[in-house]
């Protein structure tokens, strides 16, 4: 048997070992000197929390802190050195989770403790913490299946609650803005928790039913990632702002805003932000965002970053037999394009030429060349209108339907290229090229409008300047029939008829007024750029003197529904002959 002291000498080796494991188990405490003790010493150190997001505040590839956030508190030490001479050193600490930050900054009992992860600031949390002041806007947007419509209203997302599924991340915002729907639309709709913003996008795109809220910045860079979710116009929350955290008890708060008013400050936070989230996106955060909705800059910028994203997976697109056609239509029209540009190059000289030899007829002439370069500067246009569209079948994953709207599109360009170089084309080419424009549009706006075109009999010869109709055409559909709400379903109609040896053109839609779109247009800053093109060529053709185009407009209202008419008025035949 064993004896007593080997025993006692046991017992007492797991004690010590237990004791020892208790102790290194032990957090340690964090170094967080008060602002009091800083500037008294000139020295001290102070711990930042963090959490990887990007593009806040992240690890880059060679495992080296970056981002908006981790710079901003950088570019502080440089403040503190050169206006009071205390030489700060921060303390990164990784905290594993969004609200594991808070929890650990609201109870801290060191005073110079910071918590960095894109805080919002609410009148809640103001409670428990304090906030520096903001470094940038706080907009959350909603953000739903790639598959999902267009919501035009938010009585027609909150009425599709039922069937839907929110994804957030626990303690913060976006939780605030999911659980509020919740309360006041559905009490039934499923919550489901997920760990960053990222993975409730990806899981949003994974899910045909799946919607949430996200930061417009975090969004932004997750288009640029390939996460393939579609933003809402409706139902976007503003907020004070971005902010960094310290506990209550913290005496940080008043040199923070010191800091954050400096001019070093103000140089440096927008450098940092250029950097991280680009130009466009600073522009768009600070400036162009309304409170109601994301401006038209921010549609664009989608655009631009999915077109991107296209053309940068081009080269391993093309390697798919199924996709191949669609490389060949891009470089194609590329092809196109410069050799349209280069005939309008020739023509222009041409026309000069023959200036010079008929100086009688010079003034005449001029107007014609500028006639047709407005109609020439069309071109790219429709083409770059056109492509952009190609992004709504390609990232649906349909091949098929892809195919066939690829080559419609090619046809339509084609018309457009020879078409751009005439002075005027027939009836009959001119309501091809409508009718092709229109089956372009519908095929992405298909529940949206109903469309048709009439020509009267015998009117297939009459003879109008090259995609004239086409910007009434585009008027009424982006100005009108897309602008219905409440489930009305849009019409257009375009009819060529004679009267009184002119050939009329209508366009009739049943969308919003006029009115009210240029009201819209006003507000936002915006101009109509197609009706002044067309009203630049109708005045360049009458400029010649002679025959006349005349341009008119008429609205009736029908209760909700503003029936729209534009009516052009062109003599036959358009031209005298030489």
């Amino acid at each position: 048997m064993r004896s007593r002291a080997t025993v006692k000498r046991s017992v007492v080796t797991v004690v010590l070992l237990l004791t020892v494991t208790w102790v290194q188990a032990q957090p340690t405490p964090r170094k967080g000197d008060s602002w009091q003790e800083v500037f008294r010493n000139k020295k001290g150190t102070v711990t930042a929390l963090w959490d990887d997001i990007e593009p806040f505040i992240y690890l880059n590839k060679d495992d080296r802190l970056e981002g908006v956030e981790y710079e901003i508190m950088e570019s502080m030490k440089s403040w503190l050195q050169l206006k009071y001479g205390i030489e700060l050193t921060i303390v990164w600490e990784r905290v594993g989770a969004f609200d594991s930050i808070y929890h650990k900054v609201r109870n801290s009992p060191q005073p110079g403790v910071f918590g960095w992860s894109y805080f919002s600031i609410t009148p809640a949390r103001r409670k428990e913490v304090q906030f520096t002041l903001p470094y940038m806007p706080d907009l959350n947007v909603l953000v739903t299946n790639n598959l999902e419509p267009m919501y035009a209203s938010s009585q027609e997302f909150t009425g599709r609650l039922r069937e839907m599924r929110a994804y957030t991340m626990a303690g913060t915002t976006m939780t605030e803005d999911v659980l509020s729907l919740r309360t006041n639309f559905y009490a039934r709709l499923p919550v489901i928790y997920k760990e960053e913003d990222y993975e409730v996008m990806r899981t949003i795109a994974s899910d045909s039913k799946g919607f949430g809220y996200i930061p417009l910045s975090v969004y932004i860079v997750a288009l640029q990632k390939g996460i393939k979710v579609k933003r809402q116009n409706v139902l976007s929350s503003r907020r004070d702002g971005f902010a960094a955290i310290m506990p209550q008890q913290s005496d940080w708060k008043p040199i923070m805003d010191e800091y954050f008013t400096s001019e070093l400050f103000r140089m440096k936070a927008g450098a940092i932000i250029t950097r991280h989230l680009g130009s466009e996106v600073r522009d768009l955060v600070f400036e162009n965002v309304q409170e109601s909705a994301p401006a038209l800059d921010l549609v664009s910028l989608e655009k631009e970053i999915v077109t991107k994203r296209l053309m940068d997976t081009a080269v391993e697109v093309q390697r798919h037999r199924s996709f191949r056609n669609i490389v060949l239509v891009l470089l194609g029209s590329a092809i196109l394009l410069a050799l349209a540009l280069y005939n309008r190059y020739k023509t222009k000289q041409k026309l000069h030429a023959e200036l010079r030899d008929k100086n009688e007829q010079i003034e005449r002439m001029n107007q014609l060349l500028k006639l047709k370069i407005l109609q020439a500067r069309m071109n790219p246009h429709f083409l770059f209108n056109s492509l952009n569209a190609i992004q709504y079948f390609i990232t649906g994953d349909d091949k098929k339907a892809s195919l066939q709207y690829i080559n419609r599109f090619s046809l339509f360009l084609r018309k457009v290229i020879n078409y751009g170089d005439e002075l005027s084309i027939s009836v009959k080419d001119e309501a091809e090229l409508v009718g092709e424009y229109l089956w372009l549009e519908h095929c992405r706006f298909h529940d949206k409008f109903d469309y048709e075109i009439n020509v009267e009999p015998g009117m297939q010869g009459a003879m109008i300047l090259p995609m004239l109709t086409h910007s009434l055409v585009e008027e009424a559909l982006y100005r009108g029939v897309l602008n219905l709400h409440n489930g009305h379903r849009g019409k257009l109609s375009v009819a060529f008829r004679k009267e009184n040896d002119q050939l009329i053109v209508e366009v009739n839609d049943n969308g919003s007024s006029r009115v009210q779109a240029a009201a819209m247009d006003r507000k936002k800053g915006l101009i109509n750029a197609d009706e002044t093109m067309l009203e630049r060529r109708i005045g360049l053709f009458n400029a010649r003197g002679g025959k006349q185009i005349a341009h008119s407009r008429s609205v009736q209202q029908e209760g909700e529904v503003s029936l729209n008419n534009a009516t052009l008025e062109i003599p036959q035949p358009l031209f005298d002959k030489a």
